[in-house]
């Protein structure tokens, strides 16, 4: 499979809205409770959050034949607000390649922390990408708590 990795532009923000939806809409209910499924659902469609987010974070997507499989945003303070990889593409690689962009993307622009919110799901992938875990709170979603963590990693030159 052939993918590009490149900087996002605001041609891209439908399909990134379908994307951010879709990931919120289908795996929401394992992490967020019901309110915050409502508000980030409610947020894919906002196109002046969006178009705000195109002009102060780095944004990077994964296209394959002009569909968008994975996306990343990072701040300019080097926290990671998401990385999102379609369902049909999970376990490719995708979210390995994104993130070496975003890494490649601090260093280019001096950052040299990077901080990130990570959940159950995304856990042993930031472990995996060498983040410090640090468990936050405990909050409680369908009835069962989940437990949220924060993740810390320092880059090396």
């Amino acid at each position: 499979m052939k993918y590009q990795i490149a900087k996002a532009t605001s041609s891209d923000l439908p399909l990134m809205q379908r994307l951010f939806y879709q990931t919120v809409t289908n795996y929401g209910s394992k992490i967020f409770t019901k309110d915050e499924i409502k508000i980030y659902s409610r947020l894919a469609t906002n196109k002046i959050y969006w178009l705000n987010k195109f002009e102060n974070a780095y944004i990077y997507n994964a296209k394959l034949n002009g569909e968008i499989i994975g996306s990343f945003s990072m701040s300019a303070s080097g926290n990671i607000e998401y990385v999102f990889v379609h369902q049909n593409y999970q376990g490719q690689g995708i979210a390995k390649n994104l993130y070496r962009t975003i890494e490649e993307v601090a260093r280019n622009s001096n950052i040299t922390t990077l901080t990130t919110q990570i959940n159950l799901l995304t856990r042993l992938f930031f472990e995996n990408q060498g983040f410090d875990i640090v468990k936050n709170a405990v909050k409680v979603v369908g009835g069962e708590e989940v437990i949220s963590y924060s993740g810390i990693k320092h880059l090396k030159n």
